[in-house]
């Protein structure tokens, strides 16, 4: 008969099985966690290191850095290209351990390259010293100078491919290029804003390489990629006019000593900027030690970054906008006294004789600005106001320059009745160089607002193949043809008996506006007699306008208004254009009754 009875003897293996299993589930999930933190260590926390070790060790060659694109003018001539140099570097640590050692090892490299051995020693030591794997030991030298130590071949020294940045034009549209440094990282300008399509791309390494270069059994590297060279910019700049403007800067600067002075000519057929410079100046391949003082006034890119009140230029806006409301008509006109009241305070004109009866061609001729007070008070602020938006005022124009302002322009509702009056003769509005000659093409072109461009095309690294180009580009339509041809009209009545002769071209038919414009000056407590920023632009030929020219000067120290100053600039670069063009008379030299004829 069977008992029912365990026996405990029985029961005790299987308690000692029980517990030494719950051990070994416990080391195994140890085990297992400690493989965990060490997976997450590998993969999370230290990837970065254990990444760069795999690129080291098991990657081929370097396959070197792409070549920059060039900048290039319209027709193609080179205003930035770089050219290849050649780079020394070394491993400090390694050549501190081998047999030659740090001193040997530099006078073989000065005797293959002509450097000097001392400086080479220098360098070595104090990479050493760090414990440094990598060093430059010179940089930037022409390849034929390394030719002899890429022979030689010592342990622990190696030459890399660099590249240099020239400039073929030198100062030759610095402002538009910008610089690079002597590294060719983008600075400025042009170089900056367009570096991601300059720069290229670098080609990838070889992976699944073993120590000695050979390919990992089973492993693929067919997704090596080579150095993509850079794409070249070809600008809207003519490389001829930017001369002429240049020097005809260069001309104005020393004949009547201004602070500054800038030269924007552009084509309002289609937005090209074909000519932008400004004084100060410099050279982008590096600046002169006399330069360094003045480092901040030469770089900037007057034209873009600058804003100020465009005074009586303004005028040929507002003859625009006065034919285009439906409170105008042609009979209206105001006299002109010398001093009127409006909005409980005196307004002057500039002129010491008074104008009379003037209409708005006799305005825009004589600069007069109590007639133009009192056509901005005709047309209301409202009116006034919706034709400077549309024409951009108060908003970047996107003309891809770095450091462009947007200017100012007082919103309507607090605009009081001699705010207005103001507005009328380019008071109380922030304007930059390219937002006003931008609004003159418009209103003389037909009347289309164009977006300013100054890229023309970009094309492959050889010229080539054109990848992408710059069509022009329509905004908006601002105005009337015909409100544009009366516009354009009297533009001619300034040249030919206005406050323009200076501008005047025999044989052909111009436009022109001049400004003189008071600057504010907070630190002296706001506006400052003598202290002017004086303008011209001129419109060129005046029945098919081919080019816009604005001339500035700020503070000429000989000169006091536009006519003088700036309009014989302008004057000088359109006889260029125009003679480049086809468009210049023979007839066209400054007669004698023109130079003797008196200032206004």
């Amino acid at each position: 008969m069977r008992s029912n009875q365990r026996n405990p003897r029985r029961e005790l293996p299987h308690s000692v099985a029980a517990v030494r299993t719950r051990w070994f589930m416990g080391i195994v999930l140890i085990l297992m966690a400690g493989i965990a933190l060490r997976l997450i260590s590998v993969q999370v926390v230290r990837r970065a290191h254990y990444m760069e070790l795999d690129r080291v060790r098991h990657a081929g060659p370097d396959p070197g850095r792409p070549a920059p694109g060039g900048i290039y003018a319209r027709d193609l001539e080179p205003l930035a290209v770089s050219v290849p140099m050649e780079s020394i570097c070394a491993n400090p640590t390694k050549i501190a351990s081998s047999e030659d050692g740090i001193a040997a090892t530099a006078r073989k490299i000065a005797e293959l390259t002509g450097l000097d051995a001392e400086a080479l020693r220098e360098r070595l030591e104090r990479g050493a010293e760090r414990g440094a794997k990598f060093a430059y030991l010179h940089r930037l030298l022409e390849p034929e100078r390394v030719e002899g130590l890429k022979r030689k071949g010592i342990d622990g020294v190696w030459t890399i491919r660099e590249y240099t940045r020239i400039y073929p034009g030198e100062r030759l549209a610095c402002h538009v290029i910008g610089r690079c440094s002597d590294w060719h990282e983008p600075l400025d300008g042009m170089e900056l804003r367009w570096a991601f399509l300059l720069a290229g791309r670098p080609g990838t390494r070889a992976k699944h390489i073993d120590a000695y270069g050979r390919s990992i059994l089973g492993e693929d590297s067919t997704g090596v990629l080579p150095p993509e060279p850079g794409k070249n910019l070809v600008l809207t700049l003519d490389w001829s006019l930017q001369q002429v403007a240049e020097m005809a800067l260069d001309d104005c600067m020393e004949q009547s000593k201004p602070r500054s002075a800038t030269c924007v000519v552009m084509d309002p057929r289609t937005g090209e900027i074909l000519a932008m410079a400004s004084r100060p100046n410099f050279n982008p391949g590096g600046l002169e030690p006399g330069e360094r003082d003045e480092i901040t006034a030469r770089l900037q890119n007057l034209p873009v970054v600058r804003q100020y009140e465009p005074g009586s230029l303004f005028k040929v806006l507002l003859a625009a906008a006065v034919l285009e409301s439906p409170k105008y008509h042609p009979g209206i006109a105001y006299v002109c006294n010398r001093v009127t009241q409006i909005g409980g305070e005196p307004l002057r004109c500039w002129d010491d004789h008074p104008h009379g009866t003037t209409d708005l061609a006799k305005m825009l001729a004589k600069s007069c600005n109590i007639a133009a007070a009192r056509f901005a008070l005709l047309i209301g602020a409202e009116h006034y106001h919706s034709f400077l938006e549309n024409l951009g005022f108060g908003e970047k124009t996107g003309i891809g320059l770095p450091g462009e302002v947007s200017g100012s322009l007082r919103p309507v509702e607090e605009m009081r009745e001699r705010d207005l009056a103001n507005l009328g003769f380019g008071q109380g509005v922030a304007v930059n160089d390219i937002q006003m000659a931008t609004a003159i093409c418009a209103v003389v072109n037909g009347g289309h607002l164009l977006q300013p461009h100054i890229v023309k095309a970009v094309t492959d690294a050889e010229n080539q193949r054109v990848i992408r180009e710059v069509p022009p580009l329509q905004i908006r339509q601002v105005c009337s043809a015909e409100t544009s041809a009366k516009v354009r009209e009297m533009m001619g009545g300034v040249v030919e008996h206005g406050t323009g002769w200076r501008a005047k071209i025999e044989g052909l038919a111009v436009g022109g506006k001049t400004g003189t414009a008071q600057k504010w000056i907070p630190e002296e407590g706001g506006f400052v007699a003598g202290r002017n920023i004086v303008s011209f632009v001129m419109v060129a030929p005046l029945d098919d306008p081919r080019f816009v020219i604005l001339v500035t000067a700020d503070e000429p120290s000989v000169g006091e208004h536009g006519s003088e100053v700036a309009a014989p600039v302008a004057r000088t670069i359109a006889m260029a254009a125009l003679r480049q063009a086809g468009l210049l008379p023979e007839e066209a030299e400054i007669s004698e009754d023109v130079v003797s004829a008196p200032a206004p």
